[in-house]
């Protein structure tokens, strides 16, 4: 009875033994028992053997498994690799590049903007013997314009408040001075990325044709302007890490007549602008010009 009672239990505890489940204590236990019991090592066998089979069965439905898992997933690859391409064609065939561009050009140029309270700008016009050079302070909400005519030999010098501006000019053999009321300040950067929706964004994309390239050693967006696919003659060079633009060129004509091409150059410094660079000249020096 008492083999019958030990048979019992070791069988019992085959299947945790079998999955090692079982303490070391009770281990012993079990091994000593089949080493004088032929039933219960048959029984263990047995069920190794089924485990065995099972566990084969179990290995072959998890690699089909993975073997049709990975089929599907290189179909998914390609199908993703074949809208990316797409993507990309179309990107380059319509605006979403161009949105791209414009749209981080306008992100830089914002951290600029914000540094436009302390500003000086250099203005280069070509060709320079026709046409005035400009050099623009900007300070603490004052603006000051001083404006060269190289052909007359006049220089004219401009201080903007936020109600009324005084123009100096110094001449050849005079000094003019007139003041006038009504003034008002204005952005001194230029924008010419500026959009206030994507609908702004998307018209403005398909107005350029938008290619790479350098100026005075600086790394540019190349912006051509155009309308119905035809270039209009208007470029502006904006430097890629700024935003800013750096030079536009375009065509002139006064009442129907062309003038030829204009090039603008810019030149810029932030937080160089200081109180004495501000000041104005000696008022009693020159000539009042009272408003008509």
């Amino acid at each position: 009875m008492k083999e019958k009672k030990d048979c019992k239990i070791v069988q019992d505890l085959l299947p945790n033994y079998i999955d090692k489940l079982t303490s070391k204590e009770t281990n012993t236990y079990i091994e000593e028992h089949i080493k004088d019991c032929n039933e219960c090592q048959k029984i263990l066998e047995a069920m190794q053997k089924d485990i065995s089979v099972e566990d084969k069965k179990r290995e072959k439905k998890k690699i089909k498994y993975i073997k049709k898992y990975n089929h599907k997933l290189r179909i998914l690859k390609i199908s993703l690799l074949s809208i990316i391409f797409i993507i990309i064609i179309l990107f380059a065939a319509f605006p979403g590049r161009n949105m791209m561009i414009i749209a981080s050009l306008q992100n830089k140029f914002k951290e600029y903007e914000q540094q436009s309270d302390n500003v000086y700008i250099k203005t280069l016009y070509y060709p320079s013997q026709a046409i005035a050079t400009y050099d623009n302070y900007y300070k603490d909400g004052v603006e000051k314009h001083v404006m060269t005519f190289p052909e007359d030999n006049v220089t004219s010098m401009q201080y903007v408040y936020p109600n009324q501006s005084k123009t100096f000019v110094d001449g050849p053999d005079y000094k003019k001075l007139s003041i006038m009321g009504g003034q008002y300040l204005y952005n001194p950067l230029n924008n010419y990325t500026y959009y206030d929706s994507l609908k702004t964004l998307f018209v403005m994309s398909r107005s350029y044709d938008i290619t790479t390239g350098d100026l005075n050693g600086k790394a540019c967006y190349i912006l051509r302007a155009t309308y119905k696919k035809e270039t209009t003659g208007l470029e502006l060079y904006i430097e890629k890490d700024t935003g800013l633009v750096l030079q536009t060129t375009q065509p002139v004509s006064v009442n129907g007549e062309d003038r030829g091409i204009i090039t603008i150059q810019y030149q810029y410094s932030f937080g160089t602008v200081t109180d004495e660079d501000m000041q104005e000249p000696d008022a009693t020096e020159y000539t009042l010009i009272e408003d008509e």
